[in-house]
């Protein structure tokens, strides 16, 4: 078990939300990679701290500063963390509203987070992962 890093998944989604994106920049390490589904359409991957920062701004280009991350359960696989979320917003164009059940995995290098994948379905990393829910311990967030 590594409950440092779900502690490191934390403070980031913490900061996160709370729109710092230099405190959030503070979690990851100089190559950080993040692949998400959400921040542009079709997805995007951004990398180093920059990349990080340009994520915030596509991410807010999209959903408005409304936009926030609901912790459901992360799940400690060693290495890497699964992390079950609703994210919750405002399309800025549509002004739909959005509750999405999702997911993501983060590893880390170093006590910080070098890698982050979203997932707009939850099913994707577990079958990535080659694991299903009911065989991994919930840790409530």
């Amino acid at each position: 078990m590594s409950p440092e890093n779900v502690e490191i998944l934390r403070r980031g989604i913490d900061a996160y939300n709370a729109r710092d994106v230099e405190a959030f920049i503070a979690w990851c390490h100089p190559e950080i990679e993040i692949h998400s589904a959400f921040a542009a359409v079709g997805g995007a991957i951004y990398h180093g701290h920059d990349g990080m920062r340009e994520f915030f701004r596509d991410f807010e280009e999209v959903w408005g500063d409304q936009v926030h991350i609901e912790p459901e359960a992360y799940f400690d696989l060693g290495e890497s963390t699964l992390f079950f979320y609703v994210l919750h917003g405002r399309g800025r164009g549509s002004g739909a509203e959005v509750a999405m059940p999702s997911a993501l995995v983060a590893r880390y290098r170093a006590d910080l987070l070098v890698y982050v994948r979203a997932y707009a379905h939850r099913e994707d990393p577990l079958a990535e992962l080659g694991v299903s829910v009911e065989a991994l311990e919930r840790i409530e967030p």
